[in-house]
């Protein structure tokens, strides 16, 4: 896949574990950070429809996966359609969830989603 361009950047699902802090697997990889907060689309051809829009917090990265603050233990599994056409599941920033003043005062920063890029 084509990598995107547009800021903020999003990163298309491979899979999604059914875990109490669940492991997304993107097909490339990925710009986000630590405490950032990101949320998904994934439409219901793929299963799992119970994430679809929520949001979570990244607790831990890998280069081609994350792991959030969502318990996915109980919802549909994730799966890939067999046919037919359908928007590809996605994971987009929100925000940085990080105030700078005061680091242990965590909250959504939505400007912070724009400047999501290693350092």
């Amino acid at each position: 896949m084509t990598t995107n361009r547009f800021f903020p950047r999003f990163r298309y699902i491979t899979d999604i574990s059914n875990e109490q802090h669940a492991t997304v697997t993107f097909s490339d990889t990925h710009d986000f950070v630590l405490h950032e907060i990101v949320s998904f689309r994934v439409s219901k051809p793929y299963g799992m429809v119970e994430i679809n829009n929520r949001q979570g917090k990244v607790l831990s990265v890998g280069d081609f996966n994350i792991v959030v603050d969502i318990d996915t233990l109980f919802f549909t599994p994730f799966i890939y359609p067999v046919s037919g056409e359908t928007s590809p599941p996605v994971c987009v920033p929100v925000g940085s969830g990080i105030n700078i003043s005061n680091p242990f005062f965590v909250f959504n920063i939505l400007s912070d989603a724009f400047d999501n890029v290693r350092v």
